[in-house]
């Protein structure tokens, strides 16, 4: 499509691009329709109760063997092969028909998400929170929709089943009920620190007279940004910094970043 064409699109609040997308101009966030998070988390589950199963009944099928007590014949035919039969057996057709589909037909299992769920604007400067695209007609709506520089980053905290504390970000308009979480960029997590950088990555992304955030993941975009284009010919960043970089030093460099992310937001 012609870049005219696109930008009327744009302008008309229409879109040239799919779903969801990662680039200079924006972030929008889109996820799999709920059929496909049905078979993918079914697929886990069957998994893991074979795994447990079979630890379990080795660990049981150990006890008899040096410490007696059953008969390892009733133990077969009484737990052992109705255990295999009714269970192991169903969760294994389940695991084995769903990574089958899985490798073969990858599109019955990730089928394209049914509209996105937000948007950050960094050309625009705006938040925009979508409709649950469940229903086909809210698919694609406004739910609301307000300038980034209206919000203000928050670090939340709650306990795990230990007691452990567990945070979490999330962002929340000043004037307005309004409020997005965070986890989609960063899940929960046991280090506060995590979450007070994603804010700060926020804020860098958005404002659109600074750079965009000098990571492998806007690299194939700075060219496009005239702003990260600029200061990128000034400052004689290579274009392929990221992408050329080998495994050891990569890990170093990012290391390094989170180090500093430690001890700046600590």
């Amino acid at each position: 499509m012609g870049e005219r064409n696109a930008q009327r699109l744009r302008d008309e609040g229409k879109c040239d691009k799919p779903i969801g997308w990662i680039d200079h101009e924006s972030i929008r966030y889109a996820t799999l329709p709920s059929s496909s998070w049905h078979l993918l988390l079914l697929k886990v589950f069957a998994k893991y109760i074979i795994i447990l199963g079979a630890a379990a009944l080795f660990i049981d099928f150990l006890s008899i063997v040096f410490f007696g007590g059953r008969s390892l014949e009733g133990y077969i035919t009484n737990a052992y092969i109705p255990v295999i039969l009714y269970i192991g057996g169903p969760c294994a057709l389940i695991w084995g028909a769903i990574s089958l589909i899985e490798r073969l037909f990858p599109s019955v299992i990730y089928k394209d998400p049914k509209g996105p769920l937000w948007e950050f604007n960094r050309r625009r400067g705006l938040v925009t929170v979508f409709r649950n695209p469940k229903k086909k007609r809210d698919a694609g709506q406004i739910a609301w929709q307000s300038p980034f520089s209206e919000f203000d980053g928050y670090v939340h905290s709650g306990p795990t089943h230990q007691g452990l504390p567990l945070y979490y970000g999330a962002m929340v308009h000043r004037y307005r009920e309004e409020a997005l979480t965070l986890t989609a960029f960063q899940a929960a997590s046991a280090n506060d620190e995590d979450h007070k950088a994603l804010w700060n990555f926020w804020l860098q992304y958005m404002d659109s007279t600074a750079p965009l955030p000098d990571i492998p993941l806007f690299e194939p975009h700075r060219d496009k940004d005239p702003v990260t284009a600029e200061h990128d010919k000034r400052t004689g960043r290579d274009p392929r910094y990221w992408r050329d970089m080998d495994s050891a030093t990569y890990k170093q460099k990012t290391d390094e970043m989170y180090k500093r992310c430690l001890k700046t937001f600590g």
